[in-house]
């Protein structure tokens, strides 16, 4: 039988009432039957008894005074007949009231019996006394000691009745007293053993609930408190106490053993997402896609324990396997190539397997429900795999390949986690597979664009130079036609030579651009720099330009330059590049219009600005302003001349020394180049040369 204090503690209450209940009813039961039992001694006591005892002693002293008065009617004369009948007729009716009274049905029959027996006797002795008496004052035959004497006898007779009645009646008196008096006892003794019994079974009762609640209840706390402490293994005592703590116990413990497998899945969640980082790693740090293929392989065998990780790519048709590696247990012996007919199948499985989102789990190919899969069987026929995982790679709509994890010896539960670390490392292996490829296309690109552009610039040099020397002999003899060593020229002759100087001229200007670029691309800028005054240069361009200007119609306004600025340049490249930026303000401006040359300091750097007031460039042309042969819309639309190489070599120079070129234009407005370079802080400005003072000109 099961210990009480293993008990639900409901099933320990319950106990505890109906023990309880139990107790009550007795208690109760035996202070109900006590009552009642003294309810009915003394109602014998007060209704039978008593008035009995005092009716036996009435008629007894009745009898006696009726015998006093035979007496003396016997010893003196005198007629006592009227008071013995008196005392006759009273003693019947108190025998007839204790006739009553002890048939009453607080007494039991056999008292009642008794009672009516001895009453009976009683009765009988008296009238026998009485008729003796009656007898003998009519007859006159006995002498008087003898009439007495009878008189007496009976008499005794009488006595000895009442006598028993009165005693058999005390008897009864005595003992139903007796028994009021001990039924208190016993009832309190009864109370107090019951409450006694009551207490202990009640502290019995605490000491079973609290063994079954308190002891267990501190054990789990404890239990708690070491699982708090970081102690995630620790169990409760599923052994002892009430059913509610063992049920709670082995929830509790069922709860740990739940935590404790998804610790255990969070960490292996944890080197499956960390597998998959290191993959993403290993496949960025590599630059061969074979050798990436190759580590990516071994790092998911190991990583997962798998026995063989194979990994097909397909071509960029998509149609057919370009290359297999294969990675296997150092037991187990590299597998040969795939069947054709299995082969053939890995495109159709890669397309499969993208179009429906999914991958190939099968846990074990041995299987009754996987047998009956040809395709399924043919791959284990192929490679002895018993389980396996199947993902696709590609990237977008592209298939690359598919990748395959088996094991060889036992069947396997491939988990969640890892078929997505699976996932996510075919996907990494996707983009490294397209992204090396993309490096190789790039590459090989890359190789052809930088042949193209060496081949360009080798062919730019070697026609610049070939054009320079046809170009050479032009201009000398032009120059002797001109100076009339092959005879007089006609006016028209003469303009016509003119359109050829002035188309010679813009030539050769193409030609040394183009040389200038070439130069500068092929080996950057040669530059021989100096410090030089800021002033010094603007003086030197304007001076350049004015006949340009005034030939144009032209204004040409030169603001006054700080005398201060100073920048370490190259004298010739910097002076190149602003005779472009003028020439392009004076021939993009109509005749009336105004260009200007300005400087200002900003900060540690100098501002050299050239503007106009010309036609301005288109917005959409912007954008392309310093790309090489781009001339803007309007330029080509009013046929203005120019080659398009100026602003890209102006670009060049000033980029060159550290500077910016940037420039403002609205088309009808006009146009303002700038060009930013550093300053020289620390040296102190120099004299200009002579002749070439800063001041403002206008031309």
């Amino acid at each position: 039988m099961t210990k009480p204090s293993l008990w639900s503690v409901s099933g320990q209450l319950r106990l505890l009432v109906v023990a309880m209940l139990c107790i009550v009813p007795v208690v109760a039961g035996s202070a109900l039957l006590t009552v009642r039992s003294n309810s009915r001694d003394t109602a014998r006591t007060s209704l039978a008894f008593s008035p009995a005892i005092d009716t036996t002693a009435s008629i007894r002293q009745r009898m006696t005074d009726a015998n006093a008065a035979w007496s003396r009617t016997t010893q003196t004369g005198v007629d006592e007949g009227a008071a013995l009948r008196a005392s006759m007729s009273e003693v019947e009716r108190l025998v007839s009231l204790q006739e009553q009274v002890l048939r009453r049905d607080v007494l039991t029959r056999k008292e009642r019996a008794t009672y009516a027996d001895l009453t009976s006797r009683q009765e009988t002795a008296a009238r026998a006394w009485f008729s003796w008496v009656a007898e003998r004052r009519s007859q006159d035959g006995l002498s008087p000691a003898a009439v007495l004497a009878g008189a007496d006898g009976r008499m005794a007779e009488f006595r000895s009745v009442s006598d028993e009645l009165e005693s058999e009646l005390v008897a009864g008196r005595t003992a139903a007293r007796a028994r009021i008096a001990g039924a208190f006892d016993r009832l309190l003794s009864m109370m107090a053993a019951l409450t006694l019994l009551s207490v202990v079974g009640a502290y019995l009762m605490w000491r079973s609930i609290d063994g079954s609640l308190s002891a267990p209840v501190a054990r789990l706390r404890q239990v708690v408190a070491r699982q708090r402490g970081g102690d995630n293994l620790a169990l409760a005592d599923a052994s002892g106490g009430a059913a509610e703590i063992r049920a709670l116990a082995d929830d509790f413990n069922e709860l740990t053993k739940t935590n404790r497998a998804l610790v255990e899945e969070q960490a292996q969640v944890l080197l499956m997402h960390q597998l998959a980082l290191e993959v993403a790693d290993m496949v960025r740090s590599v630059d061969d896609i074979e050798e990436a293929l190759r580590l990516v392989c071994a790092r998911l065998g190991t990583g997962m324990h798998a026995d063989r990780v194979l990994l097909y790519t397909l071509g960029d048709g998509q149609e057919a396997v370009e290359q297999r590696v294969q990675w296997h247990r150092d037991d187990l012996p590299p597998l040969p190539p795939l069947p054709p007919s299995l082969m053939t199948m890995v495109p159709e499985v890669n397309r499969e397997l993208r179009r429906d989102a999914s991958v190939f789990v099968i846990r074990d190919l041995l299987d009754s429900t996987v047998v009956r899969d040809e395709r399924a069987q043919a791959f284990h026929r192929a490679t002895g795999a018993r389980s396996m995982v199947m993902v696709p790679v590609g990237v977008g709509e592209r298939g690359l390949g598919v990748l395959a994890l088996m094991t060889v010896d036992i069947y396997r539960r491939w988990r969640r986690y890892e078929i997505q670390a699976a996932q996510q490392c075919a996907g990494y292996l996707a983009q490294a597979i397209a992204q090396l490829r993309l490096n190789e296309m790039q590459g090989e690109q890359m190789r052809r664009l930088t042949e193209l552009d060496r081949q360009k610039t080798d062919f730019m040099a070697t026609v610049s130079h070939e054009l320079r020397t046809p170009l050479t002999s032009i201009s000398g003899y032009l120059e002797l036609l001109e100076d009339g060593d092959y005879g007089d020229l006609s006016g028209v002759q003469q303009s016509a030579l003119r359109v050829i100087g002035r188309n010679a001229t813009r030539l050769r200007g193409l030609i040394e651009d183009l040389l200038v670029l070439n130069k500068i691309e092929a080996s950057g800028l040669e530059s021989d720099p100096e410090d030089v005054l800021v002033s010094e240069i603007v003086r030197g361009v304007s001076e350049m330009l004015e006949p340009v200007a005034a030939a144009g119609g032209v204004r040409l306004v030169v603001e006054q330059v700080d005398p201060c600025l100073q920048v370490h340049v190259d004298r010739i490249q910097l002076e190149r590049a602003l005779i472009n930026l003028g020439s392009n303000a004076v021939k993009f401006t109509p005749t009336g219009g105004v260009a200007t040359i300005s400087t200002r300091r900003e900060g540690d750097s100098v501002e050299i600005a050239v503007a106009d007031t010309g036609i301005g460039i288109p917005e959409k042309d912007q954008a392309k302003l310093f790309d090489r042969f781009f001339r803007a819309s309007n330029a080509n639309a009013q046929a203005i001349p120019g080659t398009g190489l100026g602003l890209a070599i102006v670009r060049a120079i000033v980029e060159g020394h550290g500077g910016e070129l940037g420039f403002e234009s609205t088309e009808g407005v006009g146009t303002t180049m700038t060009i930013c370079l550093p300053l020289v802080l620390s040296a102190a400005p120099r004299r200009s040369r002579p002749g070439n003072a800063s001041r403002a000109t206008t031309v």
